[in-house]
Order: C-alpha cells, then sequence, then structure tokens
C-alpha cells in the first residue's frame, strides 16, 4: 500500500511538472498538415510626400492562400498563391488588360523547416522568366509604335529585371509578404526584456548587405490560446541605405558627375515599425503589419515615402 502510494504521488509530481507552462518564453513551431489552406487578405499601400506636400498616394488589395501541399519528417512544401493586380501594379490601360491575362495568377513553390522557417523558393527559375516574359510584353504592348516611350519603359522595368533575374531577388521581392509570415517561425524567444540584434538584409542589387539594428518586444502573450503581439523596430543603416540608392540610379543609367556631387550631401534614411499578432500555436498569424518609412534629402530636395504591407487571416463561419 505504501509502495502505491509513493507511486501516485511521483506521478502526480511528474504530470505538475511537465503540465506547467514556462511563462517566460514564447516558442513558434509549425504544427501544419498536408492540405491545411488558409486565405489571406494582403493590402499594401504606398504615400510619398515632397516637400511637405502628398504627391503619390496608392493602394493594392489582393487575396493570397497558403497551402500546405507536402510534408516530411525534416520540411514542408508550401503554395503561396495570389492574383495579380496588373492594371494598377503597372499603369496598364483596361483595355489592353486581355493581352495579360496569362499573367493574372502568381504560384510560389517554397520549402519551409520541420520548424517552419522559410528555406529556399523551388520554382524561383519559372518565376524568373514568367517576370521576364510579362516585362517584356509590357515594353511591347505599351510602346508600340511609340519608340520614346518604349525607351523610357526599358529604362524603368531594367532594374526590376535585374532582381527577377536572381534567386535571392525574387526571395527578396517577390516573397516579401512571407518574410514577414515566417519571420518568428523556428526561434524561441525570451519574452521577459526586449530583444535586441543586429540584422543584416541581402542587397538585391548586389554587394554588401544593409544593416540594421533591431528591438523587439513581446506584449499581450495568451499562452492558454498560444496567441501574442510582437513589436519589431529597425532602423537601417544610413550609409548603407544611400550606398543603395545610388545603385538603384547606377541600374537605371542616371549616374553622372553632377549626381555624385549631389550624393555627399545626401540622407537616406528607412526605418520600420512592424507589428505581429501571431498564433504561435499552430504557427499562424492573425494579422501582420508592416510600416517602412523613408526620409529622404538630396539636392536640397526633401521627401518622404510611407509603404504599409498589411497581411490578415480571413476567418469563415
Amino acid at each position: 500500500m505504501k509502495k502505491t502510494i509513493i507511486i501516485i504521488v511521483l506521478t502526480l509530481n511528474s504530470f505538475l511538472f511537465y503540465s506547467q507552462i514556462d511563462s517566460t518564453k514564447v516558442a513558434f513551431v509549425s504544427y501544419w498538415s498536408i492540405g491545411d489552406s488558409y486565405n489571406f487578405k494582403v493590402t499594401k499601400t504606398n504615400q510619398q510626400w515632397k516637400e511637405n506636400a502628398l504627391v503619390k498616394d496608392t493602394k493594392q488589395e489582393y487575396i493570397a492562400n497558403f497551402e500546405v501541399v507536402d510534408s516530411t519528417e525534416t520540411s514542408y512544401s508550401i503554395k503561396w498563391s495570389y492574383n495579380n493586380d496588373l492594371g494598377n501594379t503597372y499603369k496598364i490601360p483596361q483595355e489592353l488588360l486581355d493581352k495579360f491575362s496569362k499573367y493574372e495568377t502568381t504560384e510560389i513553390l517554397y520549402k519551409t523547416s520541420e520548424l517552419g522557417d522559410l528555406i529556399e523558393i523551388t520554382n524561383w527559375e519559372e518565376v524568373s522568366q514568367t517576370m521576364k516574359n510579362m516585362f517584356d510584353d509590357i515594353i511591347n504592348v505599351l510602346g508600340k509604335d511609340n519608340e520614346s516611350l518604349t525607351n523610357i519603359l526599358k529604362q524603368s522595368l531594367e532594374p526590376l529585371k535585374n532582381i527577377y533575374s536572381t534567386k535571392q531577388g525574387i526571395e527578396e521581392l517577390v516573397l516579401k509578404e512571407l518574410q514577414y509570415f515566417h519571420f518568428p517561425m523556428g526561434v524561441e524567444f525570451d519574452i521577459t526584456e526586449p530583444v535586441l540584434y543586429d540584422e543584416e538584409l541581402p542587397n538585391m542589387f548586389g554587394g554588401n548587405p544593409i544593416k540594421g539594428k533591431v528591438k523587439l518586444t513581446f506584449q499581450d502573450v495568451d499562452f492558454e490560446e498560444g496567441f501574442c503581439t510582437i513589436k519589431q523596430e529597425m532602423n537601417l543603416n544610413p550609409e548603407d541605405t544611400k550606398q543603395l540608392l545610388r545603385q538603384v540610379i547606377e541600374k537605371m543609367n542616371l549616374a553622372n558627375d553632377k549626381m555624385e556631387e549631389m550624393f555627399k550631401t545626401a540622407v537616406f534614411e528607412i526605418k520600420d515599425n512592424n507589428t505581429y499578432e501571431y498564433y504561435f500555436d499552430p504557427g499562424i498569424p492573425h494579422k501582420i503589419e508592416t510600416i517602412r518609412e523613408s526620409i529622404i534629402d538630396f539636392d536640397n530636395t526633401k521627401g518622404k515615402r510611407i509603404d504599409t504591407t498589411t497581411i490578415e487571416l480571413i476567418y469563415y463561419d
């Protein structure tokens, strides 16, 4: 009888020990299965100011689907698909949109680890060729019988064609939303104090990465619901961002001695302020909002740009 009581006590102690929740840490681990499918509303806005006057205010919305198409002990295969708003994105007249119908839908196939952190896009060559074909069609269709417009389109689209020609460029540009989507996955965070770290962002135009200082803070952590809110603030290195601007201008063949002289006094600052509302169990975002503010002072002209991306889980009754 005494031995039985000891076994019961030890069993209860073991159960209580393993059922305790460590309220100082949050681990983001994917609990997905083949066939899991989630729809998200993606909204992108772009606002630009010149000398404090709003000169551009655009908005794009589309529905994207996240689907688990395969699963192994060490990885997941994911399909991320969405419809392109070509008319607004590339200013294609309504009467010409039929010529671009084959580019309406984009499908991205990529892999993650068993924890859910993004590893690589697997159909990047197919996506690259499709995007380059689309840019060529835009130039040929919109610039037909207009040599001046054709040259302008070639010049403005050349940097994008260069970006889409590499795997890294596609992962940074086409998969931008997915970089946010998978940002916390595969990491266990200590939530008792702010997380400070250095970040290096890949340079889509080649060369050195762009350095940044990042601060993460956790809010509203609910272990019972497996839900939390993360605030992320990042300041990019001003010299690195200035160099990026220089590379863009060079890719557009606009560099000259006068332009180089302007760079000596140029100011180019980029700050990110992002919010992640996330179900860390099963590893799916409820809402992500990213805000990037860019401030530029170039040739005594001050400008500001704010890019906002919102990814919202669509709930069905």
